[in-house]
């Protein structure tokens, strides 16, 4: 009895063992890069930590947009994880005064920049509640004259950013 139970817990080690090592060779794997699936991973993933950067190009005139809430998936490569950000912002109305809106014409070229262009986007106009009253797929879509703030809602592969700025629209 007593060489059934060593040669049991025996061989329930050696199995053990033999777990361990793969599972160590395929964490070396991983934090090489050299798994395929993790080499797949790290390219569809930026190493960029927040969303990328837009103005708004309108005739000659560049405009600034301020950065709003994002949530954002980057690959920390001391780490080799996959590290998501999720940053909440005032309300749209709260991060830019419609009071100051740069004047624009939509009969103009209106050309967003962003730094890496993203996936979709829509353009949202927003009231004094912050309410949103109207969706576009693009600036030439706007009905609105006057001045109204607008954040522009982009969609990566990494996630989702809104950026906002304040019009007046001509």
């Amino acid at each position: 009895m007593r060489k059934t139970v060593l040669i049991c817990m025996s061989f329930v080690m050696i199995c053990g063992l033999i777990g361990c090592s793969n599972s160590n060779e395929s964490k070396t794997e991983q934090n090489d890069g050299s798994s395929s699936n993790e080499k797949n991973h790290e390219v569809s993933l930026t190493h960029n930590k927040k969303p990328p950067s837009l103005t708004i190009t309108v005739g000659e005139e560049i405009i600034k947009t301020q950065q709003g809430g994002y949530n954002w998936n980057y690959f920390d490569a001391k780490t080799g994880q996959t590290v998501g950000v999720e940053a909440e912002s005032l309300p749209p109305t709260e991060i830019i005064n419609v009071e100051n809106a740069v004047s624009i014409n939509l009969k103009e070229t209106i050309k967003l920049n962003f730094e890496n262009e993203p996936i979709k986007y829509e353009i949202v106009a927003y009231d004094e509640n912050n309410s949103v009253f109207a969706t576009y797929n693009d600036f030439k879509d706007v009905k609105e004259k006057g001045k109204t703030v607008y954040g522009i809602v982009a969609t990566w592969d990494n996630g989702k950013a809104i950026y906002v700025v304040a019009l007046d629209i001509q």
